[in-house]
């Protein structure tokens, strides 16, 4: 007799997630009652600014609390619509606009709506893991094009040329990285821009950091480029850069009618629409003041200084200075253990989580994710332990 009670075939390649497992691991020590440090989580540590709050209150109190349009709020869109325009170089209207659950959700109706079963993704590795798993979902394949420390984690064209093949249909951009910090140049993403184009590929660009950049970085939208603006798909949101997070508002926005009409379809029979209260705050965040964003970024940028610092004056550890988000990617090869063991020993050791960067793809094994998005003085205080842990790691 056939077992019919059991999960899809297709869940048999769709892993726990591996940052979600320090949660849970720390959280269990937390409960034991070891203080821990997490480092780990890419949440900003601040409130969501007044303003915001106050505009959900007032959507509250005005009995704004059912469903919206599959696409979002009229309101919202626009002033999406308006930021890419005002920001990026866009020529966007609001029908150019999908309101998601978060950035998370814009990414899985892109793939879920535009690829097909065989068709090939190209990812950048380390990245955030959930662009290998949307497009496995999808029946795609993911081939990974590598981002490695010798080249400050940037992206080599030729490295992308050469895995092209008939089979390729979509590539995925990340600037500022998750997980490296690095920021992609605009001479970078014209030669990414000539091979989508070259070989008639889809862009989806996720530029959720785009405003956590430090140093003389810059930020450029592949879609603002000549000719990419109808194959580009962009994702972004208000979770980084307003301290939004657990407000779950992100967009898919893209000048092709056809994406926008087939990533709809999948919004419809998924999730309906995003929360009504929340859309009215995240048009509040994109249409009121933005020195908010500045308060934060130049707090952020303290923390990243320090945790650079911090890390190289450590024997056995190394990092490359992030030009972008909030996010340094440790380099652990010298202690001659894995990230993973490097990952739990710290956890245990020194009470920091970290993440593993081997959670990122397989380019990214031997080094650890640090979120300088806790407080300067938990990041401090954590240094401290790191170093401390590590001298008596090398003693052994």
């Amino acid at each position: 007799m056939t077992n019919k009670m059991k999960q899809s075939l297709k869940m048999d390649a769709i892993p726990f997630s591996g940052i979600r497992k320090v949660f849970e691991a720390a959280g269990k020590l937390e409960k034991e009652g070891k203080e821990i440090i997490n480092l780990g989580i890419g949440r900003p540590n601040f409130d969501t600014p007044a303003f915001i709050r106050d505009a959900a209150k007032k959507a509250l109190d005005d009995g704004y609390t059912y469903y919206t349009s599959n696409y979002g709020t009229e309101g919202l869109r626009q002033a999406a619509a308006d930021k890419f325009n005002r920001d990026n170089g866009l020529d966007m209207k609001m029908e150019d606009i999908i309101a998601t659950v978060g950035a998370n959700q814009a990414v899985s109706i892109a793939m879920t709506a535009l690829l097909d079963p065989g068709d090939e993704v190209l990812v950048p590795n380390p990245s955030w893991l959930h662009y290998f798993y949307c497009a496995d979902l999808a029946g795609a394949k993911t081939v990974s094009y590598p981002l490695l420390e010798e080249n400050d984690f940037n992206v080599q064209i030729e490295d992308i040329e050469k895995l092209i093949s008939p089979k390729t249909k979509m590539i995925i951009v990340n600037s500022p990285n998750n997980p490296t910090g690095s920021v992609l140049s605009r001479e970078s993403l014209e030669k990414i821009a000539r091979i989508a184009k070259d070989n008639d590929l889809i862009v989806l660009s996720d530029e959720i950091y785009e405003k956590l950049l430090y140093d003389d970085s810059k930020h450029t939208s592949i879609a603002s480029l000549p000719e990419m603006a109808m194959r580009t798909i962009i994702i972004n949101g208000v979770s980084k850069a307003y301290a939004m997070t657990g407000w779950r508002i992100g967009f898919a926005a893209s000048k092709n009618p056809d994406f926008i009409s087939a990533m709809i379809r999948v919004l419809q029979y998924t999730v309906t629409c995003a929360t009504s209260v929340s859309q009215y705050a995240a048009e509040a965040a994109l249409n009121g003041p933005q020195e908010c964003i500045e308060e934060m970024r130049v707090q952020f940028d303290e923390r990243r200084k320090l945790v650079y610092k911090s890390i190289n004056e450590i024997e056995g550890l190394s990092c490359n200075c992030p030009k972008g988000a909030f996010y340094c990617f440790m380099n652990v090869k010298a202690l001659g253990i894995t990230d993973e063991e490097a990952s739990d020993y710290y956890l245990n050791e020194a009470g920091v989580a970290m993440i593993p960067g081997s959670a990122f793809g397989e380019y990214g094994s031997g080094y650890l994710r640090i979120a300088f998005s806790n407080s300067y003085e938990n990041i401090e205080k954590a240094m401290g332990k790191i170093k401390e842990a590590t001298e008596k790691l090398l003693k052994k």
